[in-house]
């Protein structure tokens, strides 16, 4: 059931106005309708009332012998006069303040006493049978549902029967006009009309309002992928043009904050290699040769660990261009190479996929994780596919793996599963920090695992 509610804040926000607002408008003409109804039959029956007065002051003043042509002559097919011996009604106990107010009127009216017999009584149109016929079905439930709601009927007959001076009874039988229906060609155009304007206005308010969510999200992507992204356009409502300002300001901290660290560790670094240089100078006049070699290869692991160092704060503060790239060629022609210095490696060849990368640092990334693969495995097999979303790359060995406790720490820069720093069993800790930078910067992932043949697998997404 949930899978058909509307999903997006626009369609949510039009539902829940286009269905309270129906609501409302279908009461409120419930409510008028049977408002009118009731005042229509009240005035209708005045007005019948007022006719059967004159009618009977005619008949009364008219001689005996002339009262049936006279009658004759009235009697319509929705009003209908009688002369008879006996009254055409059946008392009632129970009159009703309607009714009783009819009496008093038409006795005030013709000018009766109270004690001249008179009965006067209200039917429903289908329990009279009909001086207009049968009701279509849209009549007769309209007529029920304001009879079931207000106590009235929407087409009432009104009754009237007295005595006349020399015994004879009078009787009236005529309808009371009914109301426009409830389901009337204007109430249906009215809540189309309205359902309509709801739709058409919350479209374009929701929409408006919508739009400054949306240019978020896309900042909130943009930033994931580039921190030196442009800035948000502070533009629309108050409280849009706040949220704008603080996520640009929030943009520019995150900015700063890097280059700040990205410079403090470019000039450490650099600083470095002064007093490197003095101690290489000075270890040339040591005259012990085992010494002397010990402390250059020393002084050679410092140096390397900050070129790499170095290049590290060079990929985080370099905004490289991008252009489209043949990714499958580029991760061919990599496996390539390395394969002609005689590794170990297969590759898994597909269709062109082109991408816009930079392509410096997207070499550099299957670069460190092919050399990774056959540093700590032995061989490296790379495949490479893509579908419509994104484009996936693939690198397993064989090695020992990486203690699943250490798989998130190795991405980690400075960080290595064998402590001592040796180049002969590891790098510094910078390889897979500098590719996961640079995967990160397209707005990828990269995602290590162990295999369960044994072997760990380096995954690169990239969104297409």
């Amino acid at each position: 059931m949930r899978k058909f509610l509307p999903k997006t804040l626009t369609s949510q926000t039009i539902w829940v106005l286009l269905i309270g607002l129906s609501v409302s408008h279908f009461l409120s003409m419930v409510i008028y309708s049977g408002d009118r109804t009731e005042s229509l039959s009240m005035l209708g029956g005045r007005n019948m009332a007022q006719r059967i007065a004159s009618v009977s002051h005619v008949i009364i003043e008219t001689p005996s012998e002339w009262r049936g042509r006279i009658v004759a002559a009235l009697n319509e097919p929705t009003f209908r006069v009688s002369i008879s011996p006996e009254s055409t009604l059946v008392n009632q106990p129970d009159e009703g303040e309607q009714l009783a107010l009819l009496k008093r009127f038409l006795r005030f009216k013709i000018g009766l006493s109270t004690e001249t017999p008179m009965s006067v009584q209200l039917f429903e149109k289908p329990h009279d049978g009909g001086l207009l016929g049968q009701f279509n079905p849209n009549q007769w439930m309209h007529m029920r549902m304001m009879n079931q709601m207000h106590g009235i009927s929407a087409h009432q007959s009104l009754r009237v029967s007295f005595t006349l001076p020399d015994g004879n009874w009078l009787n009236f039988a005529t309808d009371i006009p009914e109301s426009n229906l409830f389901w009337s060609a204007t109430s249906v155009m009215s809540l189309i009309s309205m359902s309509v304007a709801v739709i058409v206005l919350s479209i374009w308010v929701v929409r408006r309002l919508t739009v400054p969510l949306r240019s978020f999200a896309h900042a909130a992507r943009q930033l994931g992928k580039d921190v030196k992204a442009e800035p948000m356009l502070e533009t629309g409502p108050l409280e849009v043009q706040e949220a704008a300002k603080a996520f640009n300001e929030m943009q520019g901290r995150l900015q700063r904050l890097i280059e700040n660290r990205t410079q403090m560790l470019a000039a450490i670094s650099h600083d470095l290699r002064t007093p490197i240089t003095l101690m290489r100078l000075r270890s040339e006049l040591v005259e012990d040769e085992t010494d002397r070699q010990k402390m250059l290869e020393t002084l050679d692991d410092m140096e390397h660990m900050i070129s790499l160092t170095l290049e590290f704060a060079k990929q985080e503060s370099e905004n490289e261009e991008r252009r489209n790239v043949d990714i499958a060629a580029l991760v061919e022609s990599i496996c390539d190479d390395m394969e002609d210095t005689g590794k170990d490696i297969s590759l898994e060849r597909g269709e062109q996929i082109l991408y816009e990368c930079a392509l410096v640092g997207m070499k550099r990334v299957v670069n460190n994780l092919i050399s990774n693969a056959i540093k700590y495995g032995d061989c490296a097999r790379v495949s490479i596919g893509a579908n419509d979303n994104e484009i996936e790359i693939v690198i397993t060995d064989k090695g020992p793996g990486i203690p699943e406790d250490q798989l998130e720490k190795v991405l980690q820069p400075f960080y290595r599963c064998e402590a001592s720093r040796n180049r002969n069993t590891g790098g510094v800790g910078l390889g897979l920090s500098i590719a996961q930078s640079i995967i990160e910067a397209h707005g990828g992932e990269l995602i290590l695992s162990n295999r369960t043949e044994g072997g760990l697998e380096a995954k690169v997404l990239l969104p297409r």
